[in-house]
């Protein structure tokens, strides 16, 4: 991979997320925020395809190591996931709900493409520009975070997520099994923790 094409990369995943912030700040409803970003990751997106600079294998979209990440990956899951019912029964909030249902069902290619452009673009462009592997978590994670700006909490539970999916995905690169993860959390996180439902800014 050429490394101008991996400096575009990071420019372009590090736009989108400080563009959301800013429509953020700005106060634009969610649902025209969410547009942009999914016109703005759209074009991108067909960019990267038509390039052809990566493997699907290369970015994470692999079986090969699927048995030895699914036991890190699943247990590293559960654990967050009893933390977040945990915190949901002590706050006294259910444990379970309609919405934990519908969203486990429909949030799985949300979060796919969010784990490939934060650790299977982001994650694997830092490698190329920054030594420090704390570095390139670090960043990682807050990018992630930062596209979720607008709730503390939220910010907070996602730059938590990142650094644990970074963290794995170094070790274990499967872009699916992350995704899988990533939709357990967030099922659970948004009725459970925030009282929300994501769909509804739809």
């Amino acid at each position: 991979m050429q490394r101008r094409d991996a400096v575009i990369d990071i420019i372009a995943v590090v736009g989108v997320c400080l563009t959301y912030v800013l429509l953020e700040v700005l106060h634009l409803p969610k649902r025209w925020t969410l547009l942009v970003m999914a016109l703005a990751l759209a074009v991108y997106a067909t960019y990267f395809i038509r390039r052809r600079g990566d493997s699907w294998h290369a970015l994470g979209f692999r079986a090969d190591n699927l048995r030895a990440a699914v036991v890190p990956i699943g247990v590293t899951t559960l654990v967050a996931a009893a933390g977040l019912v945990a915190v949901a029964l002590r706050q006294g909030r259910a444990a379970w709900g309609p919405e934990v249902l519908l969203l486990l069902g429909l949030y799985p290619t949300w979060a796919l493409a969010q784990q490939l452009a934060f650790q299977g673009v982001l994650h694997r462009r830092l490698m190329l520009f920054l030594r420090p592997p704390a570095l390139q978590v670090l960043i990682t994670a807050t990018a992630f975070s930062s596209v979720h700006y607008g709730s503390f909490v939220l910010m907070t539970l996602t730059f938590t997520a990142g650094l644990l999916w970074s963290l794995l995905y170094r070790r274990w690169p499967n872009l699916w099994l992350l995704a899988g993860s990533h939709t357990v959390l967030a099922a659970l996180a948004y009725p459970l923790i925030l009282a929300d439902d994501p769909l509804s800014r739809f």
